[in-house]
């Protein structure tokens, strides 16, 4: 847990600091995701949280943790939705799966984060199942996360969009 809380306040002090810098137009920008493909995730995603009748949020960040795409389908409480969004950053901070850091923490190991100036902001971030990262080429693009529902179902649904972008 110390190294939870101490990973967590190293980001969230390293975010307050950057978030206060204007970005530097010379900084390169990571290669991103793109609202089309953000569609095709979210509306495969969509179509498998309403077969379960599922009340989720669903959220796509591009690599710097900014939102692409954001769904609340009906009934899906406000929470659900910052949850969503939390485990989308949170997958791209870490370039992990959202469950496989919540693990990786449970155990009492250190788990690093790819802090940026460009990623480095004062969202929230959720260490709960249900968050990927969007790989392209080995290089994280962005994130999809769902919320809402129990964790295993949100990265279910979550897991339903990635299937839609590999099926490509």
């Amino acid at each position: 847990m110390k190294n939870l809380l101490a990973t967590l306040w190293l980001v969230s002090m390293t975010s307050i600091v950057f978030a206060q810098a204007p970005p530097n137009p010379q900084t390169p920008r990571p290669a991103s995701i793109d609202l089309a493909t953000a569609r095709r995730l979210v509306a495969a995603a969509e179509q498998t949280a309403k077969a379960a009748n599922a009340k989720v949020g669903i959220a796509v960040v591009d690599a710097n943790g900014d939102l692409v795409l954001l769904e609340r389908l009906d009934g899906s409480t406000g929470r659900g939705v910052i949850s969503a969004e939390g485990k989308a950053r949170a997958a791209i901070l870490f370039g992990l799966p959202t469950k496989q850091v919540e693990d990786i923490v449970a155990s009492g190991k250190p788990v690093t984060a790819n802090v940026t100036l460009i990623a480095a902001g004062s969202h929230e971030i959720t260490i709960h199942q249900g968050g990927f990262p969007i790989i392209k080429d080995g290089k994280v693009i962005g994130g999809i996360g769902v919320g809402g529902s129990a964790s295993s179902e949100d990265e279910r649904f979550a897991k339903a969009g990635l299937d839609a972008l590999e099926a490509k």
